[in-house]
C-alpha cells in the first residue's frame, strides 16, 4: 500500500521546498504544483508534492495514520477507531458523482 503524507513547508525555493513530518525534514519536489508558501500543508508522496492541502485535512490524516498504527499495534478497540476514523462511521459508501451516472444511482443513495 503505499500512502501520501502531510508534511508542513518550512523553507521555500523555485521547484523544491523543505518539509517537516515528525521531526523529519524533507525536501520536496513540488515543481507539478503552484510554489506553495512557508506554512503551507502538501501531501507528499516519494519526495513529491502531490497537492496543497489545509491544516485540518492534515490533522485528519494524522488521525487515521495514528489509529491505523495503534491497530496494527492490537489497540484495537471503538475509542481508537474512532479517533481515526470517525467520519466513516455511521454512513455508507458512496460513489463519486462521475460514477453514479454510469450506474443509475442517486446522490445519496449507499451502494
Amino acid at each position: 500500500m503505499c500512502i501520501a503524507l502531510p508534511m508542513k513547508v518550512l523553507e521555500s525555493g523555485p521547484m523544491m521546498v523543505v518539509c517537516e513530518r515528525n521531526g523529519r525534514r524533507l525536501e520536496v519536489d513540488c515543481s507539478m504544483i503552484d510554489q506553495p508558501a512557508v506554512g503551507a500543508w502538501l501531501l507528499v508522496f516519494q519526495n513529491r508534492a502531490l497537492r496543497e492541502i489545509e491544516e485540518a485535512e492534515a490533522g485528519e490524516i494524522e488521525a487515521a495514520l495514528g489509529a491505523t498504527a495503534r491497530v496494527m499495534a492490537g489497540d484495537v478497540d471503538d475509542e481508537t477507531i474512532r479517533s481515526g476514523f470517525g467520519d466513516l462511521i455511521d454512513r455508507g459508501p458512496e460513489l463519486p458523482e462521475h460514477l453514479r451516472a454510469l450506474v443509475g444511482r442517486a446522490p445519496g443513495k449507499p451502494l
